[in-house]
């Protein structure tokens, strides 16, 4: 994985105009962005949702002003298209408004090599907002602080929901395995 200082050059390079830049920063997160648009829209149209956002992402990048959130003005690009679609389509899910957690949670649960096998499943049966943060956490491994600018919540919304998305996963999980 490319560090922070590479990616940030790579913008610059981008924003500057060299096509070589932007293919750089495709072929580095289209991957990682086509797993996220899944985990939040498993239907058909994920290589079109991902066109969409590229194309966003040519056309105004050069408005970007932070050179280092770049991962995190994607991601919301992205989180945005795909809830836009939702809404046109009248898919759109209202999110349960979450009380913040002020305790820290002592789950150390660890999923076994068995249980790895049945976590995409599970991920497509919870709700979308918490696979979304599921996803962010631990495959993109965001911090708490570039989740709550993805999806336009404070600190403690992301707790909250990535306790009980691990919950509802959880649950979901032994379901599935007895």
């Amino acid at each position: 994985m490319e560090s922070e200082k590479q990616i940030e050059n790579i913008v610059i390079r981008c924003k500057s105009g060299q096509r070589e830049a932007f293919e750089e920063l495709f072929e580095h997160y289209q991957p990682r962005l086509k797993y996220y648009v899944r985990r939040l829209n498993s239907n058909s149209e994920t290589d079109d949702i991902l066109q969409d956002i590229w194309m966003k992402v040519f056309r105004k990048i050069r408005k970007l002003k932070d050179n280092n959130s770049f991962g995190v003005w994607l991601y919301r690009i992205a989180r945005n298209e795909v809830f836009g679609r939702f809404r046109k389509n009248e898919k759109f899910i209202e999110l349960p408004d979450e009380q913040e957690l002020t305790e820290h949670s002592d789950d150390n649960h660890e999923f076994s090599a068995e249980d790895a096998k049945h976590l995409h499943n599970a991920l497509n049966k919870i709700q979308p907002y918490h696979r979304e943060v599921l996803t962010l956490f631990f495959i993109e491994q965001m911090t708490y602080q570039q989740i709550a600018e993805v999806i336009g919540c404070s600190i403690g919304t992301v707790r909250s929901r990535i306790f009980y998305a691990k919950q509802s996963l959880r649950k979901e999980m032994e379901s599935n395995n007895g």
